[in-house]
C-alpha cells in the first residue's frame, strides 16, 4: 500500500509542481493517508478541475479531507470491551489528524497573506476555524461569509473548521485546499474524450478482454417517485446518483462494463494505471467540456470515479470511468450519460433497469 501511494504522490508532484503546489501540503496528505481508523475512515481527496478552455477558464486542483468521531454509530452494542478498544483506536486516530492539520496550519500562517482564526471551547462545544489566502495578487482575491464564517476564495487558499456534532462526544472536520493551475498551452497536443476511449477499448483487446454492454434509465416521473420516498425499495436500488442540477431529472446511461477475475488482480492494477495515466494526459490537454480527475483511483474504495466530463447543460451528453471490487472480481465502467447518471446498486448483473424494471446478464440473476 505504502508503494501505491509513493507512486500516486510521485506523479501529483510532477503533475503539480508548475502550479506551486505547498510542500507542507503534500506532507500534510502523506500523512493523512497514512492516519487510518477502523470505522470512521475516509481518506483524503485530492481533485483536478478545469475544462471549458474556450471560456478562459483555468484548472485547479482541490485537496480536500471530511473526517469525524461518532460514538453513537457503534455503542450499544452488547461487547463493551470491544466497543470500548475500537472506540479509543478511532479518537487517536481523529485527534492524530487533527493535530497534524493544527500543525501545518501554524507554519502555513507565516506565508499566508490573510489569515481569520477563531476558536471557542465553552462546556461540551467546541469550535475552531481557520481561513487563509496566499496570494499575493489583491485582485484575484474575494473574501466573503458564509455560515457565521469569512472565507477567502483566490488563487491559492484553504479553511478547516472542526466543531462539535450534535450528539456528546461526536466531531466533525473539514480541511480543503485549493490552488490554480496555469491555462492549458493553446498549442498543447489534442487529446478528446473519443481518443482516450478509442486507447481504453485498444487497451483491453491487447489483452483480449471483452465487454459487456448494458443500458440504465430512469424519466422524470420516475426519478421524482423515487426521491419523494426515502424507504421506498427503488431508492435503495440505486447506488450511485450524480447531481449536476436537479435529482429528479431523467437520464439514460449506456454503460461498457470490462471485467477481470479475482485471481488477475496485478493485471488489473496494471490496466488501471495505464488508463489512469491516460485520463490525466486527457486534463492536460485543452477541453471544450468541464472535467474532474480524481487522484488514487483504486479498487479497495474511495475513490471509485477516476474522471467524470461534463457540461452545464443537464440535458447534454456526460462520461466518466469508475473502477470498482464487486463480485469477486474487478470491474472498469466507462459510461456514457444523458442527462443525470445514476448507477445502479447491481451494476455489475444489470443488463438493463428501465424505470424500476429489472433484466439480468445471463447467470446473473440473483437466487430467489
Amino acid at each position: 500500500m505504502k508503494k501505491v501511494i509513493s507512486i500516486i504522490m510521485a506523479a501529483l508532484m510532477s503533475a503539480t509542481s508548475v502550479a506551486q503546489v505547498n510542500p507542507k501540503i503534500n506532507q500534510l496528505f502523506e500523512e493523512l493517508k497514512e492516519t487510518k481508523g477502523a470505522v470512521f475512515n475516509r481518506p483524503p481527496s485530492i481533485v483536478k478541475r478545469g475544462g471549458m478552455d474556450g471560456y478562459g477558464s483555468h484548472p485547479s486542483l482541490d485537496y480536500s479531507l471530511y473526517f469525524y468521531y461518532r460514538p453513537g454509530l457503534i455503542r450499544g452494542r452488547k461487547d463493551t470491551l470491544f466497543v470500548d478498544s475500537v472506540l479509543q483506536v478511532e479518537k487517536a486516530c481523529f485527534d492524530k489528524k487533527v493535530k497534524a492539520i493544527r500543525r501545518t496550519l501554524s507554519d502555513l500562517q507565516k506565508e499566508a497573506q490573510d489569515t481569520c482564526h477563531y476558536e471557542s471551547h465553552t462546556g461540551y462545544k467546541d469550535t475552531i476555524f481557520y481561513s487563509m489566502n496566499f496570494c499575493r495578487d489583491a485582485s484575484r482575491v474575494h473574501k466573503y461569509s458564509y455560515n457565521k464564517y469569512t472565507y477567502f476564495y483566490s488563487d491559492e487558499s484553504l479553511n478547516f473548521v472542526l466543531e462539535s456534532g450534535e450528539a456528546k462526544d461526536a466531531f466533525e472536520g473539514r480541511f480543503k485546499y485549493t490552488v490554480t493551475l496555469p491555462s492549458v498551452d493553446l498549442y498543447s497536443d489534442t487529446y478528446t474524450w473519443g481518443d482516450l476511449n478509442d486507447d481504453i477499448e485498444s487497451l483491453f483487446n491487447e489483452h483480449s478482454i471483452t465487454h459487456r454492454n448494458a443500458f440504465w434509465q430512469h424519466d422524470e416521473a420516475y426519478s421524482r417517485a423515487v426521491w419523494d420516498d426515502d424507504e421506498s425499495e427503488d431508492r435503495k436500488a440505486w447506488m450511485n446518483i450524480v447531481n449536476y442540477g436537479e435529482y429528479a431529472y431523467a437520464g439514460v446511461t449506456e454503460a461498457k462494463i470490462y471485467s477481470l477475475t479475482e485471481d488477475q488482480k496485478q493485471l488489473a492494477q496494471q490496466l488501471l494505471a495505464a488508463i489512469d495515466s491516460m485520463a490525466l494526459r486527457f486534463t492536460n490537454s485543452r477541453q471544450s467540456r468541464h472535467y474532474e480527475y480524481h487522484y488514487g483511483a483504486s479498487f479497495e474504495g474511495r475513490p471509485s470515479k477516476m474522471l467524470a466530463v461534463y457540461t452545464r447543460n443537464i440535458s447534454e451528453q456526460t462520461n466518466s470511468i469508475q473502477v470498482r471490487a464487486a463480485n469477486h472480481g474487478f470491474h472498469f465502467l466507462i459510461l456514457n450519460t444523458r442527462g443525470v447518471e445514476w448507477i445502479p446498486t447491481e451494476w455489475y448483473s444489470l443488463k438493463s433497469f428501465v424505470n424500476g424494471k429489472k433484466a439480468y446478464f445471463e447467470g446473473m440473476a440473483p437466487k430467489e
